[in-house]
């Protein structure tokens, strides 16, 4: 029988482009750990910020420098990942890619 855990976690790479300060497109990548989050929870958030509220758990791979110059950790780094419009719209949809692309049918 299989045996589906509900309160699982995983983690997905997150593929990130900036623009820096000179126009140019700057590409990396990074790895983010999900919780999965229930439907009837997902169903009313209405932006990208408030999903990473309740599914980020946490990142590794990317290195955010604070005001002092020194990386941030913890919840100031993910803070500032969420409230980074590049990152939160990669987190997000790394997040829901890997929900819906594992479980479309295959041909």
């Amino acid at each position: 029988m299989f045996k589906l855990n509900t309160n699982r976690t995983f983690k997905q790479p997150v593929n990130l482009t900036i623009v820096d300060e000179n126009g140019k497109d700057q590409k990396g990548s990074f790895t983010a750990t999900f919780k999965i989050l229930p439907h009837s929870e997902s169903a009313d958030l209405p932006d990208d910020i408030k999903l990473l509220d309740r599914v980020l758990m946490g990142v590794e791979g990317i290195e955010v420098p604070g005001e002092d110059g020194q990386p941030l950790t913890g919840d100031e780094l993910m803070t500032a990942l969420k409230n980074d419009p590049s990152a939160s719209v990669a987190m997000a949809s790394a997040y829901q890619r890997s929900i819906v692309k594992k479980n479309l049918p295959r041909n």
